[in-house]
């Protein structure tokens, strides 16, 4: 009688367990606003830009000259958005900018 009772109990709560719906969002890396970009210029220092940008997702140990901005977003629909900016150091201090033109965005499939 008790295994039974056991074994449709044990089999109810594994197909509830599989009934939830919530998808979260998925962020990952610097989102950097147009405002924020507006404000580095070059000929800023590598301590402006950390202050005005945040710290980098990306220093590479090969190219310390270079600071990379990812910003990567899946939204529970399963659409994502990237993008990108980097920045560029010559003598300690800011020689370029690089930005992607717009976000990418990713329709869900």
């Amino acid at each position: 009688m008790i295994k039974p009772i056991i074994s449709l109990t044990l089999g109810a709560v594994l197909l509830l367990g599989g009934c939830s719906s919530y998808k979260m969002e998925i962020q990952q890396g610097n989102y950097i606003s147009r405002e924020e970009l507006a404000m580095v210029k070059p000929g800023m220092s590598a301590a402006q830009v950390q202050e005005t940008l945040g710290t980098p997702l990306l220093v590479d140990d090969f190219h310390k000259n270079r600071w990379d901005y990812v910003f990567y977003l899946k939204a529970p629909d399963g659409s994502v958005q990237r993008s990108s900016v980097t920045v560029f150091f010559q003598n300690g201090v800011v020689q370029n900018i690089r930005n992607d033109a717009a976000p990418v965005v990713v329709a869900p499939k």
